[in-house]
């Protein structure tokens, strides 16, 4: 099964509150957001996900977490943004209230440390939120028996985007001048996976880099490339390690005489050595390049 995308976000008003939705379908407290739609950049879908659930506007200004769901062949990306118009609504078709908190003071929900990422000094590292069977099992019978009555009250939900993702790995020696590339058809290229759905991305690209080039890095996640028209997302993770041994045709390469490909070279520009505190950049394949915060746009046309 493919890996599933959802979006959610923080949004945090001018006392410094975070906006909460209950969802009709569990009851529960938990950050507005849902499925990503066909064609619809990421950040985006969140900013569409608030305004659908609670009427707020919302100014989606950073991606903060990659949160993986084990047993459920899902992944969340969650964003923090302020609000910026709308009208905050009472209940909406999916939510049984809508309210601020303050993060001190935050109900029973779901996902809560979500919400503690977002407030955290520190951006932490990929999670993989680990359920009890049981708990999935409940979840699984919730959701399908909301799929049921949406089906018979005439508004069928869609289903899941195939889409297809990739883990990148941007490896660097300890002195930040040296990368770790593989052979590729046109040269080196920076070490891949495609997201099957079983695993985090994160761990798949572990297990890919420890069985071709013996060794097991930590990853920080850095960055997103996205053609959203052709369902095309790339999430790129970082790591640091001593320059050793390296297995196969695993090398350390130098940046000024090596042949990369215009994307694994984009993303070696814009990792520097302070990745782990940097915010998550996003790259946009388009045919226009604009700059627009920590999004570029760009005419990338290698797949």
């Amino acid at each position: 099964m493919p890996l599933r995308l959802g979006v959610a976000c923080a949004v945090i008003d001018d006392a410094g509150r975070v906006l909460l939705s209950k969802r009709a379908d569990f009851g529960i407290w938990n950050l507005p957001g849902g499925r990503l739609d066909s064609g619809e950049i990421l950040a985006d879908g969140a900013a569409r996900e608030v305004r659908e659930e609670t009427g707020v506007v919302a100014q989606v200004d950073r991606a903060v977490g990659l949160y993986f769901s084990e047993g459920r062949e899902r992944m969340s990306v969650v964003y923090v943004g302020w609000p910026l118009g709308g009208t905050l609504k009472q209940r909406t078709d999916e939510t049984l209230e809508n309210r601020y908190f303050l993060p001190d003071a935050l109900p029973k929900m779901m996902g809560e440390n979500k919400v503690r990422d977002v407030f955290a000094e520190i951006r932490p590292l990929p999670i993989i939120d680990v359920m009890p069977i049981r708990t999935r099992r409940m979840i699984r019978f919730m959701l399908g028996w909301r799929w049921i009555k949406n089906l018979l009250s005439g508004q069928p939900e869609p289903r899941f985007v195939d889409f297809h993702i990739r883990a990148v790995a941007l490896i660097w020696d300890s002195s930040h001048r040296r990368v770790l590339t593989l052979s590729g058809k046109r040269g080196r290229v920076l070490p891949r996976v495609v997201c099957d759905g079983q695993h985090s991305p994160w761990d798949e690209l572990v297990s890919s880099v420890q069985q071709q080039c013996g060794i097991r890095p930590t990853f920080h996640w850095v960055g997103i490339w996205q053609d959203a028209p052709r369902n095309l997302i790339e999430f790129i993770f970082a790591a640091t390690l001593p320059e050793t041994n390296l297995r196969g045709d695993a090398e350390w390469s130098g940046l000024q005489n090596t042949s990369l490909g215009d994307r694994d070279l984009a993303y070696t520009q814009r990792v520097r050595s302070t990745y782990a505190s940097d915010p998550v950049w996003t790259i946009l394949h388009d045919d226009s390049l604009i700059r627009r915060g920590n999004v570029l746009r760009s005419s990338d046309t290698e797949v």
